[in-house]
């Protein structure tokens, strides 16, 4: 299976990508940091460099995947507004969207990790 994460070699995507490689599944794991490159490659899956705010790039990756892993991920600016984290979130999901539209793929798992980063609560979530 052709499989495409996001969400880089955070917590949750660097050990599902590890898992779904020894499987022998055909993995994609999107990072926007090209340092990253040569660690993804060395456990088994392919890079693909780029910026999920580049709805060209998602499409370019999502096309040809039998199953996409979308990633909302937090930022790491505490001093955005609560009104400027939503609207970045809501831009990243539509462009999750139309690549996901573009590119035909017809299973996605979406998973935001908003409000992970809070010390109690779940920060943007509540």
């Amino acid at each position: 299976m052709k499989i495409v994460l996001t969400g880089s070699l955070g917590n949750i995507s660097k050990p599902l990508a590890k898992e779904l490689v020894q499987k022998n599944h055909s993995v994609t794991v999107v990072s926007s940091n090209e340092t990253q490159k040569s660690e993804i490659e060395a456990f088994g899956a392919k890079a693909a460099i780029g910026s999920i705010k580049n709805l060209k790039f998602l499409i370019e990756t999502f096309t040809g995947a039998d199953i996409v892993y979308c990633m909302a991920p937090p930022d790491g600016n505490q001093d955005k507004t609560l009104t400027d984290l939503l609207n970045e979130v809501n831009n990243i999901c539509e462009n999750y969207k139309q690549a996901i539209l573009k590119s035909g793929v017809k299973k996605v798992i979406l998973l935001s990790s908003i409000g992970a980063h809070a010390e109690t609560g779940t920060g943007l979530l509540k």
